[in-house]
């Protein structure tokens, strides 16, 4: 079964890489730039634990990095903190609450704690890494970074809402996944 497990991850990691570099637009400001790579690694915490989708989220950021060059290292560590963060907390929910309503509300937790933990981590590593005064953060936060960090999470949350149960259950009838819910 960990073989499975670890392909199944693999797998749905490569999406994210390929959903990553594929589908790229700005939203809000121009160098806020939304991608869906978050879903595979939401649906990864799902069906295999936070545990699993931050070692994928942490495998991804680098590859991120070296593939579009975007951000470098701190692009990286941002990307990994944010998907982190998300995943993490949508996961651990939904392994205490495995149901659907488990699912959304581990989401919107998810949505929340993100967009919290990049408003803070722009407002402190910015400044550093890029040397933005942080007033010059704050002034972005409201009509960029707040709102791209929340629509981004919801969107991907809205289409992980959708297409999750889809995905478990093609993976459970080939065996490729133990049954862990009865809805």
């Amino acid at each position: 079964m960990e073989i499975k497990k670890l392909t199944n991850i693999a797998v749905l990691s490569g999406f994210s890489l390929a959903l990553m570099l594929l589908i790229r637009f700005p939203l809000f400001l121009p160098f806020l730039i939304y991608e869906p790579g978050d879903i595979p690694i939401l649906i990864t915490a799902f069906l295999y634990g936070p545990g699993a989708a931050l070692g994928a989220t942490f495998i991804l950021s680098i590859l991120m990095a070296v593939f579009t060059g975007l951000g470098g290292p701190f692009g990286a560590f941002m990307h990994f903190l944010a998907t982190g963060v998300f995943a993490g907390a949508a996961g651990y929910f939904y392994q205490k609450h495995h149901n659907r309503r488990g699912a959304v509300k581990g989401l919107l937790i998810g949505s929340i704690a993100m967009t919290a933990v990049m408003a803070a981590a722009n407002l402190i590593f910015n400044p550093i890494f890029y040397g933005i005064p942080r007033e010059q953060v704050m002034q972005m936060m409201l009509p960029g970074i707040l709102p791209f960090n929340l629509t981004k999470a919801l969107l991907n949350s809205a289409v992980t809402v959708l297409v999750y149960k889809k995905m478990a259950n093609f993976l459970r009838k080939r065996g490729l996944i133990r049954a862990l819910e009865n809805n």
